[in-house]
């Protein structure tokens, strides 16, 4: 079965997250359909891992399965390859996947998800570290405000980066061979 993640219109009684052999991929409740027909793990589950291995390598690259626990909160393992063959992901993960692959620069948009979640990481969050070690709160305002600073500072810095590298370039003496 050839699954794609991808934006999908959104059915009143479920979550579409893309398609599986042209036909809708639906979650309804826990149950996953492919157009009207339900589908078992057993059935998709290694062509949805192919699925998730596409979509997360474009936005987070080939070492993909650490950082989407760390995007999606949930544990290491459960983003584990032989895991999203036997369980799947929940649906979700699957539709942020299918967003963020089909974003017009989906790479660069990884990045900045990582930047963001390096920054509420260590930066407003209040955490249950007596059982589980994820956020329990996120101060939005703190966290947006360091976030906010990161890009400016990065912004300003390619900018330097590309000024000073135009006018070391005029410097360069020109040389005949």
């Amino acid at each position: 079965m050839k699954i794609d993640l991808k934006p999908m219109p959104q059915p009143a009684d479920g979550v579409c997250v893309g398609v599986a052999d042209g036909e809708p991929l639906t979650y309804r409740g826990r149950d996953l359909y492919a157009g009207d027909r339900l589908v078992t793990m057993e059935e998709v589950g290694v062509d949805l891992m192919r699925a998730v291995d596409r979509a997360a390598t474009e936005v987070l690259g080939h070492e993909w399965v650490n950082p989407l626990s760390r995007l999606l909160q949930i544990n290491r393992r459960s983003t584990a390859k032989d895991r999203i063959v036997r369980f799947g992901l929940p649906e979700y993960a699957l539709r942020f996947l299918a967003e963020a692959s089909h974003h017009p620069h989906p790479r660069a948009l990884g990045h900045a998800l990582l930047c963001v979640e390096a920054i509420q990481d260590a930066h407003g969050v209040t955490v249950d570290r007596a059982s589980t070690g994820r956020p329990m709160a996120v101060d939005y305002v703190e966290r947006n405000r360091f976030v906010h600073d990161a890009m400016t500072k990065a912004l300003a810095a390619v900018d330097t980066i590309l000024e000073e590298r135009a006018a070391f370039r005029q410097r360069k003496p020109v040389t005949d061979e």
